[in-house]
């Protein structure tokens, strides 16, 4: 799902433009940078257990060092970052709505991830409980 959304923003659908994008190309270069650099910061961090599934891997450790001592779930928050840079590229309500119902996906797909990892790692509700800063 969250791949169909994203290719539907990059489509770009057509609809009345709610505001310029040429007057947001500085916010959406530093919303794509800042995403790239939490993806390569799970990204190291996740290397023993990446998969693009949300179901982990057979014998994968918990990781909370690194980006995911602060974000429970980093990568997500970089696909919903780089969703909103798409959106803003393209700024009308269908694009708005794209990206909610992106947003809507992988809060559901994290929630996902969380009860699998309660079963392999009792744990990660200790890690679960900690206050992040948003759901991601």
């Amino acid at each position: 799902m969250q791949f169909g959304l994203l290719g539907a923003l990059l489509l770009e659908p057509n609809a009345p433009i709610i505001y310029s994008s040429e007057n947001l190309s500085e916010y959406v270069t530093s919303i794509y940078i800042f995403a790239i650099l939490i993806l390569l910061l799970a990204f190291i961090d996740l290397r023993p257990s990446l998969r693009i599934s949300p179901i982990p891997l057979d014998g994968a450790p918990l990781i909370t060092k690194g980006i995911y001592r602060w974000v429970r779930h980093p990568m997500y928050l970089a696909v919903s970052m780089f969703g909103a840079g798409m959106a803003l590229n393209n700024l009308n309500w269908i694009t708005v709505a794209i990206w909610i119902a992106l947003v809507v996906t992988l809060i559901l797909k994290a929630r996902f991830e969380d009860k699998l990892l309660l079963e392999i790692h009792p744990e990660a509700v200790n890690y679960q409980k900690k206050r992040f800063k948003g759901e991601f």
